[in-house]
């Protein structure tokens, strides 16, 4: 599944990241890079998010810490579908290309994780926005791990017809 770049998204990611940027901090690493990150994670976060707000008006609900900068939670966005209202985490790679869970993130609160990149990635420091993003599957909360087994991801569309959408 591809997500187009869309400009908007971009610029509500860099607000995002500015306005939470003084929250947003950790007791082991607060440099540069880690800033550089966190904008990189909100920049995905924001398309994906914005794809489903796009295409899924009616399902979509915005996270429980909605524009209130300091308030920490482990979504990202929520869908409402017949099962109920589930609670969405995007999660970008790390800088080896990688997905699974750190050890500062939070998890609790998370029915699935969207497993997205940049198109094209290699590395964080060549990596360009602009050619959209791909949704490589989606974890559910349990097999989120700091190593994923590849045999846990599903497919995105199978995902999407799973959960009623």
């Amino acid at each position: 599944m591809i997500i187009p770049f869309r400009q908007e998204w971009y610029e509500q990611a860099l607000e995002e990241q500015r306005q939470r940027e003084p929250y947003m901090l950790t007791k082991f690493k607060n440099t540069p890079a880690r800033k550089e990150g966190q904008k990189r994670g909100l920049v995905i976060q924001h398309h994906v998010s914005g794809w489903f707000k796009e295409n899924y008006p009616d399902h979509y609900l915005e996270a429980d810490n909605f524009r209130q900068w300091d308030k920490i939670c482990s979504h990202d966005f929520k869908l409402k579908v017949k099962a109920g209202v589930i609670c969405i985490d995007v999660s970008g790679p790390d800088k080896d290309g990688n997905f699974g869970c750190y050890y500062e993130k939070p998890t609790a609160g998370v029915d699935f994780h969207i497993l997205c990149k940049p198109l094209g990635f290699k590395a964080w420091n060549d990596c360009d926005f602009t050619r959209g993003f791909e949704i490589s599957g989606v974890l559910k909360s349990q097999d989120y791990l700091t190593r994923i087994d590849p045999q846990q991801i599903i497919g995105f569309q199978t995902w999407l017809n799973n959960i009623g959408l």
